[in-house]
């Protein structure tokens, strides 16, 4: 009987990481559309400006559009080097106190965590682990797991 407590604990444990995780998810949906939208309406903006530059002085107009064309791909790097996926970004970031590593500074390097949602996954394969074990224990008939 006590595996089968387990086993409930367990998989109600899980129903609760997972539907923390998709809200996650959802969070980083609007996030994303948010941001896609927010890129759009700065560039309709930015080509106003150019077109506008262009009717008033013709070197403004071509110094504007040359800095934006060193400054776009440039911030399109440095956004894709940072290696953050949406949900990262839009789930609360582990900083100070409420770091899993904060007392721990020598763990290991794989297993720093930067958002909730890093460790809501991981805590998602720790369970889904020891369910997979439980289970596996089950089939064989061993009662120790």
């Amino acid at each position: 009987m006590d595996r089968d407590a387990e086993i409930e604990q367990i998989k109600q444990e899980l129903a609760l990481l997972r539907s923390r995780y998709a809200f996650y998810g959802r969070l980083a949906g609007i996030l994303r559309a948010f941001f896609i939208a927010l890129m759009i309406l700065i560039s309709i903006a930015a080509l106003a400006m150019a077109i506008k530059l262009f009717l008033f002085d013709t070197l403004y107009a071509v110094f504007f559009v040359g800095a934006l064309l060193a400054f776009i791909p440039s911030i399109a790097w440095l956004v894709g080097s940072l290696d953050l996926r949406w949900i990262d970004v839009a789930s609360p970031q582990l900083r100070g106190i409420y770091s899993a590593d904060f007392f721990y500074p020598d763990a290991d390097a794989r297993r720093k965590f930067c958002s909730f949602a890093d460790l809501t996954e991981q805590q998602i394969a720790d369970r889904e682990r020891r369910l997979s074990e439980l289970g596996a224990a089950a089939a064989n008939g061993d009662n120790r797991a």
